[in-house]
């Protein structure tokens, strides 16, 4: 309730409880002087009017009051109810703030990590690359290594049989070579001829090929050994 609205009602007590005195004197008078004094029956009725009057402005005033009264209960209230609200919204907030806060902190974290992956994976992609190039030429050393031990096994192999080829034409070129001389000499009883001198030249020719290739075959063998063992 205002401060005007109390100070009007005051006033208006003040004025009813004047009214309500002089109404009282005024009765009393007019009992005694109804009949001989006529002015004062006419203020004692326009006095009752008043009081009357005032009467009925105090009852507004009171119900104006009781409604202002119940108008801020209503606000208060309301006002509470609001503030309940704003406060509800409030820890509401807060706790979506903490919320949000923990996002932001793991987020952070997921960033840290993932610049951790990031760079773990870089370093594992340069192993990963030097670990195919070191495997890249070990392969090819393997590879290498094989065909030398082929090429090996083979010239080993041709070396083997031109040896043999060798050895056993030696003794037709010793036989071929005794039978030329015996022709040459012209006293042999043995069945000799030019034929036997033309196969010893012949053998002997096939000899020294032989010979020539078992010493290639010995210098592309001992190359080979050599670039195996590098």
């Amino acid at each position: 309730m205002s401060s005007s609205t109390t100070g009007k009602t005051t006033k208006l007590n003040w004025k009813l409880s004047l009214l309500l005195g002089l109404l009282t004197g005024c009765a009393l008078g007019a009992g005694i002087q109804h009949y001989n004094n006529v002015p004062v029956t006419k203020a004692y009725s326009t006095l009752k009017s008043d009081y009357q009057s005032v009467v009925e402005q105090l009852d507004k005033e009171k119900l104006s009051v009781k409604q202002l009264t119940d108008e801020k209960v209503l606000l208060v209230e309301s006002s509470n109810q609001k503030l309940e609200a704003l406060n509800l919204q409030l820890d509401q907030q807060k706790i979506q703030l903490e919320q949000l806060t923990q996002q932001l902190v793991d987020i952070k974290k997921q960033q840290e990590t993932t610049q951790k992956l990031v760079v773990t994976k870089k370093k594992l992609n340069k192993e990963v690359v030097a670990l195919k190039t070191k495997t890249k030429q070990q392969k090819e050393v393997i590879d290498n290594s094989n065909v030398l031990f082929e090429q090996k096994s083979k010239t080993q192999h041709d070396l083997a049989v031109v040896q043999k080829q060798i050895a056993t034409l030696s003794p037709e070129i010793k036989k071929a070579k005794k039978a030329c001389a015996e022709f040459k000499s012209g006293n042999s009883w043995n069945w000799v001829s030019q034929k036997d001198c033309d196969n010893y030249e012949a053998l002997q020719q096939k000899l020294n090929t032989l010979k020539t290739q078992e010493s290639q075959l010995k210098q592309s063998l001992a190359a080979l050994n050599k670039k195996i063992n590098a």
